[in-house]
């Protein structure tokens, strides 16, 4: 076994020794929290569009999550990469890889954010017009997107400097962060929105303006961290080795983030052909459900960072220890908050609208889709362990298949027997079970090649 010799700061965790259960849960709490104030924050959007705008605005900005999950789905898979080679690092005890790392990651983000920014822009109304938005809100829904859009550096450098951070265990920082521009968030909206009367393009202007300050803090952070993470601002440059590692994780990581966008994009599309207030209420469900599925995404990310230290070092048996605590964690913490919203489903959606109507359509989603939630935490927990044991592309092919491939043949075969919102959700729990069978089978043999007993 190979341990870790590196400058530390208050804000890392040891990964490496010591009981596991107390640890994991330490640092997955605050990128759940995180997650829950950013969906929070999202929502505030949503609520202030439907409840001071309208049904249009609130179609409108619901018709741009899909699209805009797929931008941010990427941005955090790619992101990951960098999280998994500097927490292998770490584990091996390579200071100047990690250095390295560090300054490419910065630099890639810039670069990265700058151009998605400007194709964006171009193409905002094109992709909303292929997806089949409705005439009625494609001008406002274009609007806000390419406000959006001009944020889409600051997001990009954001997600970098946190998988950066989180590396060395420090889940802390960026719940405070989030914490205080979240807010300011809120508060921004209620003062274009209410107070200016400016509808969806206030609710973005307020968006981007809260994820650029919470950029510029995170880069700050990194300038003064006392660990092997600091980053030198002025060392603008990638180290090509090391884009290609973060690359080669990161790629796959990202299409299997994207992936899950691309179906809930096609299953938005059959949404879309609905009307304004299926839309309107699949956008409230979608808000709602987003809330467990960040608990146990937050225990996939800590597999992914405390496997990786212990796969750097090699302690293999720890790792096996690792994935199975996780997966118990993520299903009992998603799995209680799910039973919460199981009881009072109308009294949460009621804070989204006041359309009766629109609250009746959104239970479909809350009970076929929301509640069996709890059952992805079986292929986000072995996923991430399969990255780690450097099959990132098995990972991202086994839910491509169940989702992109199987979701579309379920829209364009099964959905036109029977068009009906129902209908269409089942799609979801069905697509669960069918990649966490795969994925199991896939996360066995791997573990069993990759990970010799000791």
């Amino acid at each position: 076994m190979r341990s870790a010799v590196i400058n530390k700061s208050k804000n890392s965790v040891d990964m490496l020794s010591g009981p596991l259960v107390g640890k994991l849960i330490v640092f997955a709490m605050p990128i759940a929290l995180t997650g829950i104030l950013q969906q929070l924050f999202n929502s505030a959007d949503v609520v202030i569009c439907g409840r001071f705008v309208g049904n249009v605005a609130l179609a409108a900005v619901g018709a741009n999550s899909h699209i805009v999950n797929l931008f941010v789905g990427s941005f955090i898979g790619l992101s990951i990469g960098a999280n998994v080679l500097i927490a292998n690092y770490i584990g091996a005890g390579k200071i100047q890889k990690i250095h390295n790392v560090v300054t490419t990651s910065m630099t890639f983000a810039v670069l990265f954010g700058l151009t998605l920014m400007f194709i964006g822009l171009i193409f905002a109304k094109s992709l909303l017009s292929f997806l089949g938005t409705p005439d009625e809100i494609i001008e406002p829904a274009t609007l806000y997107l390419k406000i959006l859009f001009i944020g889409i550096p600051f997001i990009v450098v954001y997600n970098f400097g946190t998988a950066i951070l989180r590396s060395i265990g420090d889940t802390r920082r960026p719940l405070i962060i989030l914490s205080i521009t979240g807010l300011l968030n809120v508060v921004l909206n209620v003062f274009f929105v209410v107070a200016f009367k400016m509808g969806v393009e206030g609710v973005a202007i307020a968006t981007v303006i809260a994820n650029s300050i919470s950029a510029i803090v995170v880069v700050f952070l990194l300038t003064r961290e006392t660990s092997d993470v600091k980053y030198n601002i002025g060392e603008f440059m990638i180290v090509k080795d090391s884009l290609l590692k973060i690359m080669v994780i990161g790629i796959p990581s990202a299409i299997q983030g994207m992936v899950f966008s691309i179906s809930n994009l096609c299953v938005q599309t059959a949404v879309n052909s609905l009307g304004t207030k299926t839309i309107a209420a699949n956008t409230a469900a979608f808000n709602i459900e987003s809330f467990p599925y960040f608990l146990l995404s937050a225990f996939a990310s800590a597999c992914l960072t405390f496997m990786s230290q212990n796969f750097g070092a090699e302690n293999y048996d720890r790792c096996r220890v690792i994935v199975k605590d996780c997966l118990i964690l993520a299903i009992a913490f998603s799995g209680s908050l799910i039973l919460i919203i199981g009881m009072l489903p109308r009294q949460v959606l009621s804070l989204f609208t006041k359309d009766v109507e629109v609250i009746g359509i959104a239970l479909y989603r809350i009970y076929i889709v929301c509640i069996p939630n709890w059952i992805s935490s079986v292929y986000e927990i072995l996923s991430a362990g399969i990255r780690v044991l450097k099959h990132p592309m098995i990972s991202a092919v086994i839910i491509m298949l169940g989702t992109v491939v199987f979701r579309f043949i379920w829209v364009l075969l099964v959905f036109p027997l029977n068009r009906t919102y129902a209908m269409l959700l089942y799609v979801y729990p069905l697509s669960w079970i069918i990649i966490n069978v795969i994925i199991t089978i896939a996360y066995l043999r791997i573990s069993k090649a990759m990970l010799p007993r000791m």
